[in-house]
């Protein structure tokens, strides 16, 4: 038998294990990511008072109004400053969370280019998060131009972000469906080989004419799969409880793809570990420590710009931080910048390439 037909053996066996437990699978899969949008994502919704400065170059009637606006209710406190300059500076500095440059064009959009700039420390992102939406919202109802939102980035480099228009519930969702695809990956093929190990049957594996790496590669191809499952449905329970996707079902062509590469890479991961270790409670340990520090690394609750300088080097070389990036940038911005695909999808595809390659070797090496 050839190595595909054997993986592919090994692969709807896999499959139909999973399918008999499939309930207690699914739920199993949700409950953190439920407990976690429920309580967390709705930290920003509370906000109050944020402060914000306005620089008004258009001083026109209407732009008057526009400020009034911003200014009824308790949303957000407005501070008015005489320029960009200023306000940039007290943005710096971390007194207000963020700024509105009012443009001489306003309301009127001149060639297709933004009324409103809109700048935000992404070091505040629970309070730019409820003060964006509120603040194009709100210049829908003056202006015909779109509004457009600069994050502040911590080396204080402007970056375009047009489109944002989320809450800190989007921004967490990205962690939530990286979470639910390592653990998935985790406790998915690593596992199984464990359990095979005790019940004998990768003995029984081994004395049939199959192709050693053929139980790699299907229980690879397995715990892909239920890891992509589980990202998909963490996805969608996001939709459900209030999240968005600012770039639509367009988004799904970046966001599935990312998912497949971390759920290839920690599939290979958790083959690497059952190959070395023989016991389910010894296991759990080691891929918890494994997993649970790359995701809180990869910025899954916090912008990685908040980061303290000692944990900043672990977030660039996480892994993780990169597949985040990169739902973050089509849930939350509605646009992946060119730049920021080869940086994000590189690192992603590296790490599963890498993941697989060694639990072959690992595997291999242990049943040899």
């Amino acid at each position: 038998m050839g190595l595909l037909y054997d993986s592919i053996t090994i692969f709807k066996r896999e499959m139909l294990i999973f399918k008999s437990n499939l309930r207690t699978n699914i739920i199993r899969s949700m409950m953190f990511p439920l407990i976690i949008i429920i309580f967390l994502g709705n930290l920003g919704s509370s906000v109050n008072n944020i402060p914000v400065a306005v620089a008004n170059y258009a001083n026109s009637q209407v732009s008057n109004q526009f400020m009034n606006s911003l200014e009824s209710g308790s949303t957000l406190n407005i501070k008015a400053v005489t320029n960009e300059q200023e306000g940039l500076a007290m943005l710096r500095a971390g007194s207000i969370s963020s700024l509105i440059v009012i443009l001489p064009s306003f309301p009127k959009s001149t060639d297709g280019q933004p009324s409103v700039y809109v700048y935000y420390a992404t070091s505040q992102f629970s309070e730019s998060g409820v003060a964006i939406p509120f603040i194009e919202n709100t210049a829908a109802k003056y202006s015909t131009g779109q509004v457009s939102s600069v994050s502040i980035q911590s080396d204080v480099n402007a970056v375009s972000t047009q489109g944002t228009n989320s809450s800190y519930r989007d921004f967490l969702i990205a962690g939530v469906i990286l979470f639910s695809v390592a653990f998935g990956a985790v406790f998915g093929g690593g596992m199984s080989i464990i359990v095979d190990r005790q019940l004998g049957n990768i003995k029984s594996f081994l004395i049939t004419p199959i192709n050693k790496n053929a139980i790699v590669l299907g229980k690879l191809f397995s715990g892909t799969l239920q890891s992509m499952i589980y990202g998909i449905l963490a996805l969608g329970l996001g939709l459900v409880l209030g999240g968005s996707v600012a770039m639509g079902v367009a988004g799904l062509i970046w966001i599935i793809p990312l998912i497949l590469f971390v759920g290839a890479a920690f599939s290979g991961i958790a083959i690497m570990l059952g190959s070395r270790i023989k016991t389910i409670e010894v296991y759990t340990i080691v891929a918890q420590s494994i997993t649970m520090p790359a995701w809180f690394l990869s910025g899954a609750f916090f912008p990685s710009s908040s980061f303290p300088p000692i944990l900043q080097p672990f977030n660039i070389g996480d892994p993780l931080t990169y597949a985040t990036n990169g739902i973050r940038s089509v849930m939350l911005n509605g646009y992946f910048p060119v730049g920021q695909i080869i940086l994000d999808f590189s690192v992603v595809i590296i790490f599963a390439i890498l993941g697989i390659i060694i639990s072959f070797a690992l595997f291999k090496s242990t049943i040899d």
